[in-house]
């Protein structure tokens, strides 16, 4: 019952909003508040599309329209993204993941300039957030729904592209931020352009002393786990001639992340820490050919990643500790074909290649034996070949159809589809969308290799890949010139989920369901005014257990306002997060636990002194509200930070 309520009241806030800012720019008209903007992606079909012509439930996020400063987090960029909740453990350094539509990390493409991040040696093969920066990103678009037939192997649940900024013209600048939790940062990026040669060179260093990864208000629980972090970036382009480029980049990022045994009483570990080291190359080849109807792209990726585990025996754990080594690389190539047929028809077809490799150990010492676990050093590869249609048969009606066919080195063909209808009705100012596709995703290196144990099995050679077959439907409606709203159903169904059991290994047995609404509000209320707002209900089940799945919120629901005056910036927004399901470790067997439902509220300001310098202060947290994103683990109560941004 209060399950239910808590939904409906959800939708009358929502509903409330909408009729509000409708009745309030009726009578405002005379102020001009700006047009609601559509915007260009090139994620949802790998070409610039307007995103009104884009079938694809997709939303960008610019970081010059989020509160200045504040755009490196995650738990920022993503939180008015309706079908998104990020979760992590404790603060920086902590493992970040994010759901989209209910399925975790690892179950999406996570990407930078469309150069891949997944973790090949991570056991799922996941992204974590948290090791990577995020200051040079320029833009994200994110892409919900079933993306293989496009990206390949992961993208069961969507794509995640962040974008840098390009080095388009003359530009210094320069960040630095203070705050709670003995918290700073600086970034310096400058950027030039000379005749046909375009660089960008950044720097990025920031520390914190952090909270308990293991949650403070259990016993046991007082040493904070401090986190530090620099990263460097390079960006080269040279145009040759108007229809031929070569772009260069390459970033560096160094960390070190102290944490805590586990989440729950007396978790904490005061000297077990991470060192992580990843580099990451990018080559890309741009021409156009036969009067610009044909153009390729040739794109060669290197990640190369080190993450080194270190927690020896301390006084709270006197005679036990281990240590760990994780090592991978991924190298891809993606040779892109976009064949413009005619105005309103377009081609995109290609071929890409993946190999990764990776290789682990593990060591635990106690009284008790020592207990190993090493993958040794192994790799697979993945071959695709991709086929898209775009065509456009009347100005109102957009199709797309696409075929993809994957070839893995140990489990062979993989087939997938996706099919996407946009429909625009201009005189009631509406557009309906639709889409049906399946993914895929080949088992990780260490699914299939990792070696048995004296328990059993764990790695299985002989792994299926996962899979999914997915839809959505959707209305997108324009109020007036300066209020639009969307609604969006959505279900998906995954089967051969890659499950560990005790005494026989990771198998293909698990059976999955997520279904859901996505409502979003756009409103320009005046003219420096603007109001966005999210809501998502969700439903993911496991199909075997017909339980929940766990730390998936049933609703969401983020509400951000900006308002501009001369000099002065304000953003006000307010987070609510659903109750969930999760499971409590420190008791055996795991018990399951509820945590409760939390409502954040976030305040910004900034004031631009004179036109190249600009101040900032954030309150985050503003009430102080006690939550957890993960049972037994840490989150922040009220911070306070303080900067400037300065632009040459």
């Amino acid at each position: 019952m209060k399950r239910n309520l808590s939904a409906h009241l959800l939708i009358l806030a929502l509903l409330g909003l909408i009729f509000f800012s409708h009745f309030k720019l009726l009578a405002e008209e005379e102020t001009q508040p700006p047009k609601i903007q559509h915007e260009i992606v090139v994620t949802a079909t790998r070409l610039e599309t307007p995103v009104k012509e884009t079938a694809s439930a997709i939303s960008l996020v610019r970081t010059d329209k989020l509160p200045p400063g504040a755009s490196t987090r995650p738990e920022v960029l993503f939180a008015g993204v309706p079908g998104l909740f990020f979760i992590q453990t404790g603060l920086a350094g902590g493992t970040g993941s994010l759901f989209i539509r209910g399925a975790s990390s690892e179950h999406a493409v996570f990407m930078i300039d469309g150069l891949e991040l997944n973790d090949p040696v991570s056991p799922s093969r996941s992204f974590n957030f948290n090791l990577f920066n995020l200051s040079l990103v320029d833009r994200v678009e994110i892409l919900r729904g079933p993306q293989s037939t496009l990206y390949g192997s992961d993208a069961l649940a969507g794509v995640v592209n962040l974008i840098t900024a390009e080095p388009m013209k003359n530009e210094i600048n320069v960040t630095g931020l203070f705050g709670s939790l003995k918290t700073g940062q600086a970034n310096f990026r400058v950027s030039r352009t000379r005749k046909n040669f375009f660089w960008l060179a950044e720097f990025n260093a920031c520390t914190t002393g952090g909270i308990s990864q293991a949650g403070s208000r259990y016993p046991g629980n007082t040493e904070a786990d401090g986190y530090s972090q620099q990263s460097l970036a390079l960006k080269l382009s040279y145009r040759f001639s108007p229809w031929l480029r070569l772009s260069w980049q390459t970033r560096g990022l160094l960390a070190r992340a102290e944490l805590d045994a586990f989440g729950g009483p007396f978790g904490d570990d005061p000297n077990s820490s991470q060192k992580s080291r990843f580099i990451f190359n990018r080559l890309e080849l741009d021409g156009f050919f036969l009067h610009h109807r044909w153009e390729q792209k040739l794109v060669f990726g290197l990640e190369d990643g080190r993450r080194e585990n270190d927690n020896p025996a301390d006084e709270l754990h006197p005679e036990e500790g281990d240590r760990a080594l994780y090592r991978s690389r991924l190298f891809k190539v993606d040779w892109q074909n976009n064949l413009f047929l005619a105005a309103n028809h377009t081609l995109v077809f290609g071929a890409d290649f993946r190999q990764e490799q990776g290789s682990s150990s593990y060591l635990y010492f106690s009284p008790w034996g020592n207990y190993e676990s090493n993958l040794p050093h192994k790799s697979a590869s993945l071959f695709g070949l991709y086929l898209q249609d775009q065509w456009k048969p009347w100005r109102r009606l957009s199709l797309t159809a696409g075929l993809r066919s994957d070839r893995h080195r140990h489990f062979g063909r993989a087939l997938t589809f996706r099919t996407a209808v946009c429909l625009d009705l201009p005189e009631i100012g509406a557009r309906i969308k639709s889409t049906v596709g399946s993914g895929f995703k080949a088992p990780s290196l260490y699914q299939l290799y990792a070696p048995a144990d004296y328990l059993g099995p764990v790695g299985n050679p002989g792994l299926k890949p996962e899979r999914n077959l997915g839809w959505d439907a959707g209305l997108e409606k324009e109020l007036s010139h300066s209020l639009a709203i969307s609604l969006t159903y959505f279900e998906s169904r995954y089967r051969n989920l890659i499950q560990f059991y005790f005494g026989s290994g990771y198998q293909n047995l698990g059976r999955a369901r997520s279904r859901g609404l996505e409502a979003s509000l756009e409103a320009n209320l005046f003219k420096n005014m603007h109001l966005s707002s999210g809501w998502t209900h969700l439903r993911a089940t496991d199909l075997d257990s017909g339980s929940r799945l766990l730390r998936r919120p049933e609703n969401t629901f983020h509400l951000r306002l900006n308002l501009a005056h001369k000099s002065l910036g304000l953003a006000a927004e307010l987070n609510h997060i659903g109750p969930r399901l999760d499971l409590d470790y420190s008791s055996y067997p795991p018990r399951t636990a509820k945590l409760r439902a939390a409502t954040l509220a976030n305040l910004f300001l900034s004031y631009e002194l004179k036109s190249p310098l600009t101040l900032f202060l954030h309150v985050e947290n503003l009430f102080n509200a006690r939550y957890e994103l993960i049972y037994g683990y840490g989150s922040p109560g009220t911070t306070i930070s303080t900067g400037f941004k300065l632009k040459l």
